[in-house]
């Protein structure tokens, strides 16, 4: 683009730091378009591939769970808290800058997984790299990408939509990111073949260096720049980034190691002060990073609430029914055609989305999603041992639609709230949703872990002490087991304990089968009394005939009015 272009009134930048969106030719509109949906895809695998193989990651590298753990807060820790800092990056040093540095780390982060992948050595130097440690640095690497790449795919979607549809880049930039677990679980056994991830991380490096391409071939508009960085800003982040990093630990490897490990209370104790510190600083500044006082309003704290409740309510599709299919023995390629649908619901969600999103009218499919992943967890209650994967097809389908159905109306909500008072709080927004959305999904999913594995203990429980020896039914099973082992053990007695392990395996299985069940019934519970929380809500302001966001509409008409 000619850099002497004179930007009109129409085309200037929005706000500080993001690009100008000046009235492209249509075949510059589509490759625009192209260029954001690529980089949104690119962005989701960088979490989508690790959840995928993190189990094969683990076994290839002989991990335990709870190093296996660290690589997860390794990507958490530095997606949940980078939001900030890469705000102000381009309101100081401008699009083209940003880009650059998002590449970098892009491409730094993707060739140090194909160095593990590939398990190479610097044996010309005589140094040796451990892959672990490479791991986790790659995978810090990767959370700052994620971040950054989800940033870039919106603006390249801004400059593709057509003018009356710009905003919707928005929806079509936060959706893409729901694409990155069932995409990556849909081809990961086709990549990884015989748990080889060398051809997968080479697939990821393979779309790093297209997406590089991209960016080089079609830059962003420029925007306008500022200096904005202030001494305060470092200390302020610096408590905030440790406040999210240990919050990370401790919910991930709470999971792993259970609530009750006395070291788990650091991390949380850490967390809690270095946040309050860091909305503490932001609170008494001049010109903060973070609107502290709006954030805690009234409306603003509904908004979080509603957005971690719907992540942690979502967590029923990849902890809930992903955890019992692993749990009764699928594997990743008997389950591409469960991904596969929920891949489908994805796509159609967010282009529905896209199309239909009414600024006028943003509660109602909030509410629909959540009526849809209440009536998915009711359905899903009935499982039991003989559970297949094409039972989930309809349930999952409704989920994973509302997964990303409700992005669209929160984010808009979320943006017109920010852009009513100004400028400066859009980057509190982002910083809510992000944490919202990062934050609550890890809370959903150790809450998961949690309630299943209480679950399944109090199920095992009440099984075996309900067991009757002298029941001929037991009497058979342990018979039956014991004459398959005769084979293999000759010593009776051995043979008989053994055969009675394997009932009490079975009934293990059991239990767990049971415990879903119950996580699925207090889903569409929770689910079924949010639907009528926001219903009375909704009906509330239709009664009096009153838009919910009617003062932030009305402001942003009167921003828009020509001076």
């Amino acid at each position: 683009m000619n850099t002497e272009y004179q930007f009109k009134p129409h085309e200037q930048p929005f706000m500080l730091g993001s690009p100008a969106t000046p009235d492209h030719p249509v075949r510059r509109k589509i490759l625009y378009l192209f260029i954001g949906i690529f980089i949104g895809l690119t962005a989701s695998f960088q979490n989508g591939l690790l959840v995928a193989n993190l189990t094969q990651i683990q076994g290839e590298m002989g991990l335990t769970p709870v190093e296996g753990g660290w690589i997860s807060v390794a990507y958490n820790m530095t997606n949940a808290c980078i939001t900030v800092l890469l705000y102000k990056i381009r309101q100081q040093f401008g699009m083209s800058l940003f880009s650059k540095i998002t590449l970098f780390f892009l491409l730094a982060a993707t060739s140090m997984q194909w160095l593990v992948s590939s398990e190479l050595t610097s044996t010309t130097t005589g140094i040796t790299l451990d892959p672990y440690y490479l791991e986790i640095v790659a995978r810090g690497f990767s959370g700052v990408v994620a971040s950054a790449m989800t940033v870039l795919s919106i603006f390249y979607c801004l400059q593709g939509m057509p003018t009356a549809k710009r905003i919707s880049g928005l929806i079509l930039g936060f959706g893409l990111v729901q694409f990155g677990i069932p995409l990556s679980r849909i081809i990961s056994p086709y990549l990884a073949i015989d748990g080889q991830l060398e051809n997968l991380f080479l697939f990821e490096f393979g779309m790093a260096l297209i997406c590089f391409g991209l960016i080089n071939l079609l830059e962003l508009p420029p925007g306008n720049t500022e200096k904005v960085f202030e001494k305060l800003d470092i200390l302020s982040f610096a408590f905030f980034a440790s406040g999210l990093a240990a919050l990370s630990v401790f919910l991930v490897q709470g999971r792993i190691l259970w609530w009750s490990t006395p070291w788990l209370s650091y991390p949380l104790i850490i967390a809690v002060v270095t946040i309050s510190i860091a909305l503490w600083i932001e609170t008494h500044r001049k010109n903060p990073m973070l609107q502290v006082r709006w954030m805690r309003s009234r409306t603003i704290i509904a908004f979080m609430i509603t957005g971690a409740t719907m992540r942690i309510l979502l967590s029923e599709q990849n902890v809930g029914a992903a955890g019992l299919l692993a749990n009764l023995g699928y594997g990743n390629d008997q389950l591409v055609p469960f991904y596969a649908v929920i891949l489908a619901a994805s796509a159609l969600a967010l282009v529905i989305s896209v199309f239909r999103t009414n600024a006028m009218e943003l509660r109602r499919p909030v509410i629909f999603a959540v009526a849809l992943i209440a009536l998915g967890a009711w359905m899903d209650t009935d499982v039991s041992l003989n559970s297949a994967p094409s039972m989930f097809y309809l349930s999952q389908f409704l989920i994973a639609f509302a997964a990303v159905y409700f992005m669209g109306p929160m984010v808009f909500e979320g943006m017109f709230r920010a852009i009513a008072n100004g400028p400066a709080y859009i980057i509190s927004f982002s910083v809510i949703f992000g944490i919202s959305q990062t934050i609550g999904g890890l809370a959903g999913a150790a809450a998961i872990q949690a309630f299943t594995t209480i679950r399944t203990q109090m199920h095992y429980a009440d099984m075996v002490s309900s067991l009757n020896l002298g029941d001929p039914a037991l009497m058979a099973q342990v018979a039956g087991a014991r004459g398959a082992l005769s084979t293999q053990i000759t010593d009776s007695a051995q043979a008989s304990a053994a055969a009675m392990g394997q009932v009490l395996q079975g009934i293990q299985r059991q239990a767990t089968v049971a415990a879903y069940g119950d996580l699925f019934f207090l889903m569409a519970s929770i689910a079924t009394v949010t639907t009528l929380i926001l219903l009375i809500n909704y009906f509330y302001y239709r009664y009096h005939k009153r838009n919910p966001l009617a003062k932030e509409l009305a402001a942003i008409a009167k921003m828009r009015e020509p001076k």
